[in-house]
């Protein structure tokens, strides 16, 4: 991995503190789905902790010279203190290998939407689901009340196909947003005790998406032409040029 602050390579002291947001990228053949979202992210993040914007011009700048020629790559951009960005760079990741095994936990991210550094409690329960044999937690209220998994959005098929999230408090993913923006969807409240009504649910992030096999030992695995149909809208989404 290779990181840059303000298109230099990074000292140790500027990675330091964990308070900060950030968005992370696939970068492939130079293009990012979804660029935009990333940006608007990024933006709106900024003005929220720092109180002043953040150019996307910039960012895209940074991202090009961070990159040095890369196609393809893992990207990360952290902003930890007003007009420093950071970029890193690292080997591309690959999808998770579906369908998904998840386990609820008591736990809500706080300042849920926002993409924040110092992410503690989520790493810790997605490792203690994991030594259980599971692939991810869900993040629950007190009530069994969904959110979100330590790493993705939790979307729900309805009778009809469509998409349905839980409301907030949960990360508005740029996956999320891409099928928002490309098909209808809706959000409700969802608990642990609706989730055998509906016709199965899958996770969704930058990296990619996949089927979830079983919440809780509850069977959710969706019919195999609604994920076909999340495929497709995917493949037809263009990656956006950095």
């Amino acid at each position: 991995m290779r990181i840059e602050v303000n298109g230099r390579p990074a000292a140790a002291a500027e990675l330091v503190t964990t308070y900060g947001h950030f968005t992370a990228m696939q970068v492939r053949d130079g293009g990012v789905q979804g660029l935009g979202n990333h940006l608007e992210r990024l933006d709106a993040a900024n003005q929220e902790l720092f109180g002043e914007p953040l150019d996307p011009e910039r960012v895209r700048a940074l991202l090009r010279h961070a990159l040095a020629g890369d196609a393809d790559a893992a990207v990360r951009v952290v902003v930890r203190e007003p007009g420093k960005v950071a970029v890193s760079v690292a080997p591309p990741n690959s999808p998770a290998d579906g369908p998904l095994r998840l386990r609820s936990v008591p736990y809500l991210r706080p300042f849920a939407h926002l993409k924040h550094l110092g992410g503690f409690a989520q790493a810790e329960w997605a490792r203690r689901v994991g030594a259980d044999g599971y692939d991810d937690a869900l993040l629950t209220a007190g009530d069994g009340e969904l959110s979100e998994t330590s790493v993705a959005n939790i979307g729900f098929f309805a009778a009809d196909g469509a998409v349905v999230w839980p409301t907030p408090p949960w990360l508005h993913g740029t996956a999320m947003r891409l099928i928002e923006q490309h098909r209808p969807t809706t959000r409700q409240r969802i608990t642990l005790a609706d989730v055998d009504g509906f016709r199965g649910a899958f996770v969704a992030n930058s990296i990619g998406h996949a089927a979830v096999a079983s919440i809780d030992g509850i069977p959710c695995l969706p019919d195999p032409t609604l994920m076909a149909g999340l495929d497709a809208l995917f493949a037809d989404i263009p990656w956006d040029r950095i």
